[in-house]
């Protein structure tokens, strides 16, 4: 299935982005347009439409959407992944966590669909990041038997471990994400003992879930990523253990690879 052609859809309708999202009911089920741009705008699409048609002028001129679809291919060659459709939005450019975290792209991604969030400014190589990223998660979430809708916190850590990985395998580690240089060795087991472990559990309902995920409040930033990210790079220097491997294990199996005490 190639990229959706959401240019067309921006251009038509874009200033107004509730009947934007009834073109995307059809891809969910049981949510109204309303519902559907809440929970987008939640993960970094844009929220207004000031200025709106300019960055879809200067995305169309990056042939944003064209690099996007070869990004693509590569990566479903590469990983037998699934055919997806892939929804492409400008991103939100006033919000700060996502300029600071994640230069002001963002992502998400579902087993049958997948929602990038980018700007006219993103370099070829930002993209092919952000699209490793995202497209490893479709690829993680097809191979676990857990819905997604059951899954952890322990759970969406590995999930964004993994994802972070594949961007330093595939992409270059000059291209990983800010939060993965944040914290040393020791810290990080110590976040991991202090702050998962006592959590690993919780879903996403639990009004801890976000905090400990993104490290918001009091807690240290980009938590469960930071920590996620260790998980994973820890498991990699087991003898024997690759990437692919870990791919098809369950979280709780990394966790314990990784040396971190799940009980």
């Amino acid at each position: 299935m190639p990229v959706l052609r959401t240019d067309e859809w921006l251009i038509q309708v874009g200033e107004k982005p509730i009947e934007l999202c009834k073109k995307l009911i059809p891809y969910f089920k049981d949510v109204s347009s309303r519902e559907i741009f809440s929970h987008l705008i939640r993960h970094g699409m844009y929220r207004s439409a000031n200025g709106l048609k300019q960055v879809v002028k200067e995305m169309k001129t990056q042939l944003i959407w064209e690099d996007v679809e070869k990004i693509y291919n590569i990566l479903m060659k590469r990983w037998n992944g699934p055919d997806i459709p892939i929804f492409i939005f400008p991103a939100d450019w006033r919000n700060g966590r996502l300029q600071r975290e994640f230069n002001s792209k963002g992502g998400l991604a579902y087993r049958d669909k997948l929602f990038l969030f980018l700007l006219p400014h993103h370099t070829k190589k930002e993209m092919e990041a952000l699209i490793t990223h995202e497209y490893n998660h479709v690829c993680r979430l097809r191979r676990m038997v857990k819905k997604e809708e059951d899954y952890t916190l322990l759970d969406v850590i590995v999930l964004e471990g993994l994802a972070e990985t594949a961007v330093r395998k595939y992409v270059g580690q000059s291209y990983n994400a800010k939060w993965t240089t944040y914290y040393s060795e020791k810290q990080l087991a110590e976040f991991w003992k202090r702050y998962i472990l006592p959590y690993q559990s919780i879903h996403v309902t639990h009004p801890l879930y976000n905090r400990l995920l993104y490290g918001l409040n009091f807690y240290p930033k980009m938590l469960g990523y930071a920590v996620g990210y260790d998980l994973v790079n820890r498991c990699l220097q087991k003898k024997d253990i690759t990437f692919e491997k870990l791919m098809s294990l369950t979280s709780e199996k990394i966790a314990k690879l990784a040396d971190r005490d799940v009980s």
